[in-house]
């Protein structure tokens, strides 16, 4: 995993805030020079939100909304969320948990604050990707998985010097049970105070760095705040080091370059013009179905 070598940095970029619901966020990706990492399409970074305690209720349908022709992904690091959808997809994930969405065909979907989080309350904090789909998996039909902490593969780091969770994809044997459909890899990275790891990405694929809280060194460059570097393809290592005396949580994502036409428009991400104009056509007819939030939640 080491190497003497390191890739270079493309650049890096703040985000933007951006209202999703009634939450702010943090968008990265698409971000103002580059667009693209692998097959990740899209990054939206919650903030740490303060969630008041209150009785539960399911969801009104206010936020739901559809998907065609990618594969969402959110990743929790704090708080809980209850995912529903169209298609009959429905799970709670917990802190150091993900859901997983293959839109695929359409589908809508709609996330939401977990009755026992409702209840007690806390710090809501997550991120959101969008994960592009070869054409040939756009039109298939949708799926779901809920992962929890436990199931998601974690490496301990030489040197004591913190872990790797194998959030999508593989590395050193172990393997995430997120379906892919090209090559591609999600890793949590919590790099312990006082430590360094470097881990080397193979040639041609493309890579990103996120580091949502604090800040970490980055080979020999400072980031942090829910900031997002970008690196270029060649050969070597990303050298990640922590100076400070707390842990540092650092998301490295990215995998080979969708070599696809790319149209994107509002909650779609497809091939062509005409594509986008169906998959909003199928919509308006209904085709992406409707969710029955009092069935899936077992309140029938």
């Amino acid at each position: 995993m080491k190497t003497t070598q390191q890739r270079s940095v493309k650049g890096s970029y703040s985000g933007m805030n951006s209202k999703v619901g009634d939450f702010l966020v943090n968008r990265l990706l698409p971000g103002s020079e580059v667009h693209t990492v692998g097959p990740f399409v899209f990054l939206d970074h919650l903030y740490p939100t303060e969630q008041k305690a209150k009785t539960p209720a399911l969801p009104s349908g206010k936020f739901a909304h559809p998907h065609r022709g990618i594969a969402t992904f959110s990743y929790i690091f704090s708080g809980s969320l209850e995912h529903f959808d169209s298609h009959g997809g429905h799970g709670i994930v917990e802190a150091g948990g993900a859901q997983w969405m293959k839109a695929g065909n359409g589908v809508v979907h709609d996330e939401h604050n977990s009755p026992e989080f409702q209840r007690t309350g806390g710090i809501l904090h997550s991120l959101q990707f969008w994960i592009n789909l070869p054409a040939k998996n756009k039109a298939e039909a949708p799926d779901y998985l809920a992962l929890h902490r436990s199931d998601i593969p974690e490496i301990e780091l030489p040197d004591h010097a913190g872990t790797l969770r194998v959030v999508i994809g593989n590395i050193g044997g172990r393997q995430s049970p997120v379906q892919t459909y090209s090559e591609q890899f999600l890793y949590h990275v919590v790099l312990q105070p006082k430590s360094k790891f470097t881990l080397t990405i193979p040639g041609g694929q493309e890579a990103a760095a996120f580091i949502p809280l604090r800040e970490a060194t980055i080979n020999g460059t400072d980031f942090g705040n829910s900031e997002i570097v970008f690196f270029r393809t060649e050969d070597g290592g990303i050298e990640l080091s922590n100076k400070s005396t707390y842990a540092v949580d650092i998301i490295l994502f990215g995998g080979e370059r969708y070599a696809e036409p790319i149209v994107a428009e509002g909650p779609f991400v497809m091939n062509s013009h005409n594509d986008i104009a169906l998959a909003y056509k199928d919509f308006f007819d209904g085709k992406y179905g409707k969710i029955d939030y009092k069935q899936l939640s077992g309140e029938v």
